[in-house]
């Protein structure tokens, strides 16, 4: 477990969030009182009507599409 104050945590936030992430415990403090403490959360599951939308919103192109050509295209015309 690692304590950081609420200053240290402002600024090194990202850090932070990573090293939660990870798995470990991150605790922020004011005036030496636990503040709050940083955990990954689960991933919550996708409801029937998000489903739904990417199933009604899915674009499939009518043919193969060469990456690398389209990027180089986009790159070429300042896009």
């Amino acid at each position: 477990m690692a304590y950081y104050t609420l200053e240290d945590a402002i600024t090194r936030l990202p850090e932070l969030l990573a090293k939660a992430t990870d798995g470990e415990e991150v605790i922020i403090t004011r005036l030496d009182e636990d503040l709050v403490k940083l955990i990954p959360t689960e991933p919550r599951p996708m409801t029937k009507e998000e489903v739904d939308w990417l199933r009604d919103t899915i674009v499939t192109p009518r043919e193969p599409i060469d990456a690398v050509a389209l990027v180089r295209q986009m790159r070429d015309e300042g896009a």
